[in-house]
């Protein structure tokens, strides 16, 4: 029989997993208004350092990144912040989310008499918002709904032999119920571009992968004058005993599972067309919230995030379930970490571990909370390409 968990029905048919209500800035004018309404209500701030006198392309990112993550099934409404005069336009961003069905409203600084009105105004929003979400009744959903990022950062040398590896246990399981898992972290492919050739589920999406770790070696070399292995594996990670690239890489490919296919390749603010595997082309620089942020973007309903040393982040849109293979760091840091896959190097088979963390990830998706929630780490970052 196949397995359920309670979630959120939205007007156009997806599914989510929290009903979250945002506050989005429009432009790095009105960050701390944003930041102040989400304070003084418990929504979710997403501020940033864009918004005006942007380029075309870079613009279009702006825009995209911020009408993605109020898209984010697990986002019940918005309040948009801006200042007045930026070069955001809050009406078509609010004309293309209305479509969806969300409620979403604006709040203009200058149109308000100031920042202090503003902050009374959208704390008022945003509080009407939170009490229509806490009314909403969650509803019994298939597992197949389920829509996961995997990724790693803050690694050490237990990240590949028992983090990722019972993380592509969870995907294979996941997978095999009908469900969705998107792997991304493109800067962290190059060495073993081939292995994951070699899952795609035909030739051409095996050379796009190729292709695409081709160009973005290329692109560190033609844009930055350094070669990608240059910048990564990063300090804290040699520290934590990964030597190089291609090392960092054979580990990361392994959240992949041993069994499922990659399906083909989204890109930045797409949904996964269909169920399986999936490849998040992002080719943002090697940074963990870009490949967070990213996945939210993507419609992701959570994140499973392994990492050996400890690392606080979340996500404004998802619930970021943190994992480590290493026991040491979880009994050190127990206040950051929901799952220790340390119990693989214990003796526990990477089969039951990896079962045990896909019954954690429907008791999230049944509402238990994160240690990223309980802690308040809610942070997203547009994800900038390296030539954007």
């Amino acid at each position: 029989m196949e397995r359920t968990f309670n979630g959120y029905t939205r007007a156009d048919g997806q599914i989510g997993i929290r009903n979250y209500v945002l506050v989005v800035s429009m432009v790095h004018c009105s960050n701390t208004v944003t930041q102040q309404i989400a304070w003084k209500t418990g929504a979710h701030a997403i501020t940033h350092d864009f918004g005006c006198a942007e380029f075309t392309d870079k613009h279009a990112r702006t825009r995209l990144a911020l009408i993605s993550a109020v898209m984010n099934p697990n986002v019940y409404a918005a309040v948009l912040v801006g200042l007045g005069c930026e070069q955001t336009d809050h009406e078509s961003m609010m004309e293309e989310i209305k479509a969806s069905g969300k409620s979403v409203s604006y709040v203009g600084i200058q149109e308000s008499g100031g920042s202090k009105e503003a902050v009374i105004k959208g704390c008022r929003l945003a509080e009407e918002y939170l009490k229509e979400a806490r009314r909403q009744k969650r509803e019994p959903c298939p597992i197949s709904r389920l829509v996961v990022g995997v990724q790693c950062g803050g690694s050490d040398w237990t990240t590949a032999l028992s983090g990722n590896i019972t993380i592509g246990a969870m995907t294979d399981l996941l997978v095999g119920e009908g469900g969705s898992v998107i792997i991304s972290e493109v800067g962290g492919f190059p060495g073993s571009e081939h292995i994951l050739a070699d899952r795609a589920v035909n030739k051409k999406v095996g050379l796009q992968i190729i292709r695409m770790c081709d160009e973005l070696r290329e692109e560190y070399v033609r844009l930055h004058g350094q070669t990608i292995e240059e910048v990564n594996p990063t300090p804290g990670n040699k520290a934590g005993g990964i030597t190089t690239l291609t090392e960092k890489s054979m580990g990361n490919v392994k959240k992949m599972g041993t069994s499922s296919k990659i399906q083909g390749l989204i890109y930045a603010g797409e949904h996964v067309p269909s169920a399986g595997l999936w490849m998040l082309d992002l080719r943002a620089p090697v940074v963990d919230g870009n490949a967070t942020s990213g996945f939210g973007m993507a419609g992701a309903h959570m994140d499973i995030f392994s990492t050996g040393r400890g690392t606080p982040m979340g996500n404004a849109v998802m619930p970021v379930l943190k994992l480590t293979g290493n026991s040491r760091s979880y009994e050190e840091m127990k206040g950051l970490f929901d799952f220790n896959a340390g119990i693989v190097l214990e003796g526990v088979s990477v089969k039951e571990a990896g079962e045990k963390l896909l019954d954690m990830v429907i008791e999230i998706a049944n509402g238990e909370e994160t240690k990223s929630e309980i802690n308040e780490d809610f942070e997203f970052i547009i994800p900038r390409e390296n030539n954007r």
